[in-house]
């Protein structure tokens, strides 16, 4: 048998991968039903093949929604080299994660359809507590006391999770019709739910424009779909 040391690694499960993420990303409100069948067409591939990378549809979700959570670590990092407050990363969180639903937002409404599972919208909600986690504690004495921190991250994440929720069934009409679906009042719903010493934006505060930058950082392909 010939040896494969030194091969270069194939790079078609690599490219089978990307191509299913394209196809649910580049979804529309005219596609219809969410199916694996639906999508292993639009990306070229077998449902073997899509079987072969993801358990299902649950299963898609939560490794696509895990791209965004990892976007959010790593802008979080690029942040803070550059010295901004914990305040400032907390905004530009929610902005990422704003920009990523809007952008997927066909696909993630289809989720709704097919209803995923409860333990996969609990591991949503406790990878996303998790980055909550770390800026609390980042923040330290500026954290109430109470509640624990661990209960406070999960109220945050399970309340962003569900605006999110409400948002792709709010926008499914405006979707389906072709309108323009706005991002604003959702983000400032996300950070309006959160406390101020969090965010640090006042009641009064206008939410920063510089944030709307953000959703092109999150998601390069964002501005040419």
């Amino acid at each position: 048998m010939p040896s494969t040391e030194g091969r270069a690694p194939d790079p078609r499960p690599a490219r089978t991968k990307a191509a299913i993420f394209a196809a649910a990303r580049d979804l529309s409100a005219h596609d219809g039903e969410v199916t694996v069948n639906a999508l292993a067409q639009r990306a070229g591939v077998s449902r073997a093949a899509f079987y072969s990378h993801f358990s299902g549809l649950d299963d898609l979700m939560g490794a696509m929604l895990g791209t965004m959570f990892d976007r959010q670590q790593e802008r979080g990092g690029e942040l803070a080299a550059q010295g901004r407050s914990i305040q400032e990363m907390v905004r530009v969180a929610a902005a990422t994660m704003v920009a990523y639903v809007a952008h997927h937002q066909a696909f993630l409404r289809g989720a709704l359809d097919w209803k995923f599972s409860h333990r996969t919208y609990l591991i949503l909600v406790g990878t996303l507590s998790n980055l909550h986690v770390v800026a609390l504690h980042r923040l330290r004495d500026q954290v109430p006391l109470s509640p624990p921190i661990s209960q406070m991250a999960r109220y945050f994440a399970g309340g962003s999770l569900d605006l999110l929720i409400q948002w792709l069934v709010d926008t499914e009409e405006d979707a389906r019709e072709g309108r323009e679906l706005a991002r604003e009042p959702l983000l400032a719903a996300v950070l309006r739910m959160l406390p101020s010493w969090y965010t640090g934006l006042g009641p009064e505060d206008p939410i920063p424009e510089d944030l709307a930058l953000e959703w092109l950082v999150a998601d390069p392909e964002a501005g040419t779909s």
